[in-house]
């Protein structure tokens, strides 16, 4: 059995220029990318990790990168609409223009799914939770039990 020998890179870890790097990404993810594939859209990307920890630590940046985000939503609904008016292909028919539908309704179930999760108070389903509370009193409540029970032995 032979065995994987892992060698590491020499030299230091390469260095990333925040100001450079961000604004590059955040147009990617307002263009409907996510994060790692925006960050894979770069000549020299950085590791996801590395976009991670900036976004923990850089208060400024994490409200661009909110803002991006409510932007990628926004690309993903238009790019629904998009979809749902695209005619099928000419010399589809039967089983291949089945498929196709099929592909088109999965594309745009994802992008309904993914603009619900990013922007919930736009895109996602509104849910009726509506409770009408109707307040009981345990004083009345047991009077109107007693004088049940006292007619009922009076009979």
């Amino acid at each position: 059995m032979s065995e994987i020998i892992i060698t590491p890179k020499k030299g230091r870890p390469a260095e990333f220029a925040p100001e450079a790097i961000w604004p590059q990404v955040l147009s990617h993810i307002a263009s409907g990318d996510a994060l790692a594939t925006a960050l894979k859209r770069l000549d020299t990307p950085p590791s996801y990790a590395w976009a991670k920890l900036q976004l923990r630590e850089n208060i400024t940046l994490q409200a661009a990168y909110r803002a991006a985000i409510e932007d990628r939503a926004d690309t993903l609904a238009d790019d629904i609409i998009a979809l749902a008016d695209s005619p099928p292909p000419t010399g589809l028919d039967g089983p291949t223009l089945h498929a196709w539908v099929a592909q088109l309704k999965l594309r745009v179930h994802a992008r309904e799914w993914t603009a619900s999760k990013l922007r919930p108070k736009v895109y996602g389903a509104s849910v009726d939770v509506t409770v009408q509370s109707t307040q009981i009193s345990i004083t009345a409540a047991l009077q109107a039990a007693e004088q049940r029970v006292i007619e009922y032995s009076r009979t």
